[in-house]
């Protein structure tokens, strides 16, 4: 029961207890049921709603209601993610009692956003490792769903930044074929899809196989362009822009790749990426 859901309501509407009250029941019945939980009948309570412009739905949501708003806030996660504010999506997820939700599809998203942001920002790779496995071993030991290989990349991740490139290659290794194959008939597929496909990339970059690096990031732009999908496209076009750098130094590839980085960054408001850029592009003055 969304008590505070009532309350706020009353409020922004200016309505006091009693006013609320007028016509329908006592102040103290509304004082009960907003401070104690007291509950009133439903002929009342529905024409309380009613003066609030609210439904009963609004005070007793669904589980499918609940399940909608976690998932709706595990997006908003997801594209922390993508634009690297790590602290962001681990407040998000901070926020949800995961614990409550029997969803597995949910859990698995939960503990794929979570060991990515922990990994990412190095705050805890042991425990990122940990969400990982709990996708690999428990919530998805057939490997049936797109959580598996995220998981897969997220081991790479993990080792990557724990500096153990060799733990690392054995996760990313089993990547490249799968993602070139891997069906993309929705967003939510696609946005997970460019994930793997940026980190394998930069991880080869990291390796300096810049040919399969190449490979996976032009993948991405590509998959994006089809899909009109650009969160991604920004870090792409930038790390596409280092890889050019490290072989053939500053040439008209780089300066395009560059700009066009800069360029995709601003559009998506990514302003840890247009910070990133313009240090790189400084130095390579």
């Amino acid at each position: 029961m969304n008590i505070q859901r009532f309350i706020d309501r009353r409020k922004e509407l200016g309505y006091s207890q009693s006013e609320l009250a007028k016509g329908i029941c006592t102040q103290a019945t509304i004082s009960k049921f907003e401070n104690n939980g007291k509950m009133i009948s439903t002929k009342i309570l529905t024409q309380l709603c009613q003066r609030l412009g609210l439904s009963l739905n609004d005070i007793f949501p669904s589980e499918a209601d609940s399940d909608s708003a976690v998932r709706a806030e595990l997006r908003r996660a997801e594209f922390d993610l993508i634009t690297t504010e790590y602290d962001d999506a681990l407040g998000i997820l901070r926020s949800l009692e995961i614990d409550q939700i029997d969803d597995k599809q949910i859990q698995m998203e939960y503990l794929f956003i979570r060991g990515y942001a922990l990994a990412l920002s190095k705050r805890d790779v042991d425990e990122a490792i940990f969400c990982f496995d709990q996708i690999l071993n428990g919530y998805d030991e057939a490997h049936t769903t797109v959580y598996s290989p995220l998981a897969y990349v997220g081991m790479g991740i993990s080792y990557q930044q724990a500096g153990n490139f060799d733990k690392a290659e054995f996760y990313f290794s089993k990547m490249p074929e799968r993602l070139k194959t891997n069906a993309n008939k929705d967003v939510d597929s696609v946005w997970k899809s460019l994930t793997m496909l940026f980190y394998t990339g930069n991880f080869y970059a990291a390796r300096n196989e810049i040919e399969i690096s190449n490979m996976l990031l032009q993948s991405l732009i590509n998959l994006s362009s089809d899909r009109h999908v650009t969160f991604y496209v920004a870090r792409a076009q930038y790390q596409l822009a280092d890889n050019e750098y490290s072989v053939n130094g500053k040439t008209q590839r780089f300066s395009e790749l560059i700009s066009d980085a800069f360029a995709f960054a601003r559009f998506n408001r990514n302003r840890n990426l247009i910070k990133q850029i313009d240090l790189y592009a400084k130095k390579r003055v």
